[in-house]
């Protein structure tokens, strides 16, 4: 699991759970595949803090480039994917189904730029589709006078089986 951490005091965890495959086989035999490393996305100098959704969305790859820690880092090169599996697990719309492939190789390794870049559309798009959902809980409710897309922090992706990734967030209210 993630190390759960975040440093800035007015944010908090977004606990979404592992997602776990529906397969029984699949589960039991996914489980002993070693872990990748966690990737992490943080301002230059700074250390799990993060980055706010809506800049990576805001600014263009050049700019993001300059503020990025590592930002132009092959970030999966060594590990032969070619492609992820994305999973959102929202709490409260995890019935909401939020399963999108990344290409890994298309123009060259994607570097840990284009990565957060296409992490922050996915969470836009699923926000906006989960909006229009009702949620289980109303913990961490999407929509206007709830969770919105500019609340939302990426501090990092990991690993949860075979080429399934989900991504850390924080939520900052502020």
């Amino acid at each position: 699991p993630p190390d759960h951490t975040v440093q800035a005091s007015s944010r908090r965890w977004l606990p979404q759970p592992s997602y776990t495959p529906v397969s029984k086989w699949k589960a039991a035999t996914g489980a002993a595949d070693p872990r990748l490393p966690v990737i992490t996305f943080d301002y230059v100098g700074q250390q799990k803090q993060g980055i706010p959704m809506r800049e990576l969305s805001a600014r263009n790859i050049i700019a993001l480039g300059q503020m990025l820690q590592g930002a132009n880092d092959p970030v999966f090169a060594e590990t032969g994917l070619k492609r992820i599996t994305l999973r959102i697990l929202w709490p409260g719309y995890t019935h909401v189904d939020w399963a999108r492939s990344i290409n890994l190789v298309a123009g060259g390794p994607i570097t840990r730029t284009q990565l957060a870049t296409q992490l922050a559309t996915n969470f836009a798009r699923f926000m906006e589709m989960a909006r229009t959902e009702k949620p289980t809980s109303a913990d961490y409710s999407i929509g206007p006078s709830s969770i919105q897309f500019e609340h939302v922090v990426l501090i990092g992706l990991h690993n949860v089986l075979e080429d399934v990734w989900q991504a850390d967030v924080a939520i900052d209210r502020r």
